[in-house]
């Protein structure tokens, strides 16, 4: 009875067995039978490697990641690599660059269709097409420099809070930690032009406003790292099937906006801020209709690009002119030059006279790059300038960033921190496409000039009655950063002491 139930037993066993092999060999196949996609092509490149497409060390690492592409493997020209298993091409030629990101655009219009979230996929950076350009051309009025003039009180008042904030907790810690004073302050600022309310997160950092906007900011965990693998793999549908952690957070912020809109629909508004001048532009038909649900993913994209980017900016800047007492001097002196012209008033137009500070943000953004990376889709095969290599449509291109910004061809002393790296001759004589903090072409960031406009009101109100000094165990330069990190994201919390200099 026993063997022949034992042999009943084994039947079942062995199928699934068999079953389970059979699956996991066409998985193994599936994601390797195109490895020799770049050899056969004659692109030379990391060896392929299950399952993550290239077997560099320390993947996890992506500053070694990318510093091996960009050095070893042939990167500052171009190389192939695998992405699990889509091809990818490496670039990091900067006229290879310039003609894929501006001159034959209509080649690379979309960027990766990977969108992590379920509330992202109605962002402008994650449609493509005709629908993205519909929406940028209708957005871009929104980012004019007289939109920013119109939202300059705002921002300012947010500003001098920071800088009240930064001086309480040096009389209270003795210390301040960058990150956390210039995430509240983006954080305020985000919530008061992108959605319309006040956030309050230098009163009351637990707002269900910021607690919600955290889901977004948090380490990938596990799980997330799986389902990112399922969206870079399979088909979006089969993984949006996984539950999705940011969906409760967007579905928030969907909820604040709307209700603004009602409100503003039926009281009106004074506010100049970004919600309002999308109202503005909403019109058009088809393909240019804005709708209100639209209006607030952008407004979700607002939060999601512009919090941490800006946030870790102005850390390192915050860092950088700490430990660069001279480059604090000059930009110092400037701002009490400018402020005397204009009464003390730190006005919109005062802050555009500022050209020092200018230098300043565009060195941070060189030394610590928003992102490492920068990348495009191939929709229309294409053949790179100069060479024979056609690639075709769907091909994944990627350009690094912080590689570039670090290399000594371009930037001699890479790791020093000097701004006048910037003035009018020294970017005249640069090359073109080695300097590339918020992208290039149209598909760049459309934020940018709100960026360095929220960046560079922060560092002024800040400076403009502070100094920042070392504090007891400030890392010398160059500032460290996390090296599993895509954004420049400090490695340690950033400390520094905040000394006052006169009442500004």
């Amino acid at each position: 009875m026993s063997v022949s139930l034992l042999g009943w037993l084994w039947w079942p066993a062995a199928v699934l067995v068999t079953v389970l092999g059979g699956a996991a060999a066409l998985l193994y196949w599936w994601m390797t039978r195109n490895y020799d996609f770049w050899s056969s092509r004659g692109v030379s490149g990391p060896p392929p490697k299950f399952p993550n497409g290239h077997g560099i060390p320390n993947p996890r690492d992506f500053h070694s990641v990318e510093r091996a592409l960009y050095e070893d493997f042939g990167g500052k020209r171009y190389c192939g690599l695998f992405e699990f298993r889509q091809p990818a091409l490496y670039v990091g030629d900067p006229e290879l660059i310039c003609a894929i990101t501006i001159k034959d655009f209509e080649h690379f219009t979309d960027r990766r269709d990977l969108v992590l979230s379920k509330c992202m996929e109605e962002m402008l950076v994650s449609l493509s097409g005709r629908r993205w350009k519909a929406l940028r051309v209708a957005m871009s009025p929104a980012f004019s420099s007289s939109k920013l003039r119109a939202m300059h009180q705002l921002c300012l008042e947010t500003a001098n809070n920071l800088s009240d904030y930064v001086r309480e907790t040096m009389a209270r810690d003795g210390k301040v930690e960058l990150k956390d004073a210039f995430g509240r302050f983006t954080m305020d600022n985000i919530a008061a032009c992108g959605f319309g309310v006040d956030c309050n997160s230098f009163g009351d950092p637990n707002s269900e406003f910021t607690r919600y906007a955290s889901q977004f900011f948090k380490p990938l965990s596990g799980y997330d790292m799986f389902r990112l693998l399922v969206l870079s793999i399979f088909p979006r549908r089969i993984g949006n099937l996984l539950p999705d952690r940011a969906e409760p957070a967007g579905a928030f912020f969907q909820r604040v906006v709307m209700r603004t809109i009602a409100h503003r629909a039926e009281h009106g508004s004074g506010r100049r801020d970004y919600l309002q001048l999308l109202l503005e532009i909403k019109s058009g038909t088809g393909e240019r209709a804005i709708s209100d649900s639209l209006i607030a993913t952008q407004a979700v994209m607002f939060l999601v690009g512009g919090y941490d980017t800006t946030a870790s900016l102005l850390t390192c800047a915050g860092y950088a002119l700490a430990t660069n007492a001279e480059v604090q001097q000059r930009a110092q002196h400037e701002i009490d030059q400018v402020l005397a012209r204009h009464g003390g008033h730190l006005t919109f137009d005062a802050l555009s006279e500022m050209h020092y500070m200018d230098l300043v943000v565009s060195e941070t953004l060189r030394l610590y790059p928003p992102f490492m990376r920068i990348e495009r889709q191939c929709v229309r095969e294409y053949t790179l300038p100069g060479t024979e290599l056609t690639i075709p449509p769907g091909t994944l291109v990627i350009m690094p960033v912080l590689s570039l910004h670090r290399d000594p061809e371009y930037y001699p002393e890479p790791l020093r921190f000097d701004p006048d790296r910037f003035l009018p001759e020294e970017k005249e004589r640069r090359r073109a496409g080695v300097y590339l903090p918020f992208g290039s072409g149209p598909r760049g960031c459309l934020a940018q000039r709100f960026a360095l406009f929220e960046a560079k009101l922060a560092l002024v109100a800040v400076l403009r009655g502070s100094t920042l000094t070392p504090a007891a165990g400030t890392p010398p330069p160059p500032l460290p950063l996390d090296p599993g990190a895509v954004v420049a994201t400090p490695r340690e919390p950033t400390f520094v002491q905040v000394l006052p200099r006169h009442s500004g």
